[in-house]
């Protein structure tokens, strides 16, 4: 969604958008229902330019683990982990890897830069450990001020990468925290899938 209809808004901090997102998953409970009013918070906070600039910067000396080419900051954490918004930057060549989200909800943002997305919709049962088959579905690049979604069951493995020559800064709103997750990473090309329990760290902290 064009975030035109926000260029005449009041500046919307973080501190807003952390406010209006903790109002929104203590009234609604079903994630469809949390996604879908999530998105425009998420565009008009994209809009309002007001990321602070120490999370726009990569942080200096972090080392790259296989499931972690990017940094990651922490933004503001919800009651009991009910959310979290992180900031992530991708260096050029920087991927996520094919990956799920434990049926979590997830609403991100590009905030600088052109992020590329690809989809997948799983094609088999989930019953054979180590195999999966995977179907793209969509690619996508996110330009600043585009959102877009993670939602179970149909809407959930994705891969993000820069395919550009500069640093790309994202905005996410996780239902959860991620750092604790434990998730699916898939490799499409041999139909497997591994369980990853996460180590990923935010880099703020």
């Amino acid at each position: 969604m064009s975030n035109l209809a926000y260029q005449d808004d009041a500046l919307y901090t973080l501190e807003q958008l952390a406010e209006d997102v903790e109002a929104l998953v203590a009234r609604e409970k079903e994630h469809a229902a949390i996604v879908a009013a999530a998105e425009p918070l998420l565009e008009r906070f994209l809009a309002a330019g007001s990321l602070p600039e120490e999370y726009c910067q990569p942080a200096p000396g972090r080392i790259t683990t296989e499931h972690k080419d990017f940094t990651l900051y922490r933004l503001h954490r919800g009651p009991e982990d009910c959310f979290n918004i992180m900031a992530a930057i991708w260096p050029p060549g920087g991927s996520s890897g094919v990956h799920d989200h434990a049926g979590n909800w997830v609403v991100e943002g590009v905030y600088r830069n052109q992020l590329h997305t690809i989809r997948y919709k799983r094609l088999d049962a989930g019953t054979q450990p180590g195999y999966a088959e995977l179907r793209e579905t969509t690619a996508l690049d996110l330009q600043p001020g585009d959102v877009a979604h993670v939602l179970s069951p149909n809407e959930e493995v994705h891969d993000f990468l820069n395919q550009t020559d500069e640093p790309v800064v994202s905005v996410h709103i996780y239902g959860g925290d991620i750092s604790t997750e434990t998730l699916n990473y898939f490799d499409p090309a041999g139909k497997s899938v591994e369980r990853v329990a996460h180590d990923l760290q935010y880099d703020n902290e």
